[in-house]
């Protein structure tokens, strides 16, 4: 009795719990009812119309500034160096900037001068001497024609005389050998006092009491004339010109690489001082084409498309980029009756999805 009493009170239970499940689901299905329906409103958009027109883009680069004139100067002698400008300081073209010591070269010069005036005084007398040998054997060939002289007399003056103008011919060869090594030292000491071939700004690359070793670099001057630009550039970017100051100049392949950039040369018409690092912009395209905005262009899975209005739907378009500039893109693919959507790539995915658009004039 007692189990049969409580089946009916779980059972009682159940029903009531249904009979409550069953009201709470009709008052939520009254209310959702009155609730009103959400409207799909159209999503505005700016769009724009392609137009074929004379286009340049550009793309920002940095360039250095060389100078054809740019110098390096090396000693031409081996000595210590008494005086050198300093870094940084601006020089004109024949100011002093290295002095060498040419204290031994004039050392070497003052001794080679005493050996020649030593050797033309020896000389000197040895031409005396033939004088008067060639006197003697005058009056020797006299007394000879009347027997008044030996033929053995005779013949040992004329030894004697080709003896001293040997000597004297050897002591005229060794002058001369003297003289030519005088002006040797000679253009060495010229070579003592450095001039600056070029107006610029000085790097020092030696110190005062440092040994100047021949065909070593002392100095390097950076000019301010005939400027150019040096521009590296990766192999991909189709260089077309520069603009420098919001003029065009031309450039040239150098047809040499730089930590992989390729090196170009533009020649430019402003005197700047070398090894600067400034502003530049490549242009990357030049011609006729449709430019459109960054933002008109929607990139996925490796491929370029636009979206096209169609009616309220906006409708992707394939399309290949020319060129990629700081100004926008040159496309093919597209024309001028087209309407193209101008948003950003999270709007342009949107409208993949089929949402209505409106354009905004």
């Amino acid at each position: 009795m007692k189990k049969l009493l409580g089946y009916i009170v779980i059972l009682v239970i159940i029903a009531a719990a249904v009979i409550g499940g069953k009201k709470v689901i009709k008052l939520k299905q009254e209310k959702e009812a009155k609730t009103p329906v959400a409207v799909a409103y159209n999503m505005s958009v700016k769009t724009m119309k392609p137009k074929l027109s004379n286009v340049s883009l550009t793309l920002p680069y940095l360039a250095l500034t060389k100078s054809n004139d740019d110098v390096k100067i090396s000693s031409r002698i081996s000595a210590r160096i008494k005086y050198i400008v300093k870094s940084g300081q601006r020089v004109k073209k024949g100011e002093t900037i290295v002095r060498i010591d040419d204290k031994e070269l004039k050392t070497q010069l003052e001794s080679l001068n005493l050996n020649i005036r030593s050797l033309k005084s020896q000389l000197n007398s040895k031409l005396i001497a033939l004088k008067n040998l060639k006197n003697t054997h005058e009056r020797t060939q006299k007394l000879l024609s009347v027997k008044g002289a030996s033929q053995e007399e005779f013949d040992a003056e004329v030894t004697r005389i080709e003896a001293a103008k040997s000597g004297i011919d050897t002591l005229k060869f060794k002058v001369q050998e003297l003289r030519a090594n005088r002006a040797s030292i000679d253009n060495m000491l010229s070579y003592a006092t450095i001039k600056s071939p070029v107006n610029g700004i000085v790097t020092r690359l030696a110190n005062v009491g440092d040994i100047a070793m021949m065909g070593k670099p002392l100095i390097s001057i950076s000019a301010k004339s005939s400027s150019y630009l040096l521009v590296r550039l990766p192999s991909d970017t189709n260089a077309k010109a520069i603009i420098y100051n919001k003029k065009v100049y031309p450039i040239s392949a150098l047809n040499t690489t730089y930590n992989g950039l390729l090196e170009y040369l533009a020649n430019i018409d402003e005197s700047l001082t070398s090894n600067q690092t400034i502003n530049i912009d490549v242009v990357i395209y030049s011609g006729s084409g449709y430019k459109l905005p960054h933002d008109t262009i929607l990139n996925r899975n490796g491929k370029s498309y636009v979206l096209a209005l169609v009616g309220d739907k906006a409708v992707p378009k394939e399309v290949s980029i020319v060129a990629n500039g700081e100004q926008g893109v040159v496309v093919k693919g597209v024309s001028a009756n087209e309407n193209i959507v101008v948003a950003k790539q999270d709007i342009l995915l949107k409208l993949l999805s089929g949402i209505k658009v409106r354009a905004i004039k």
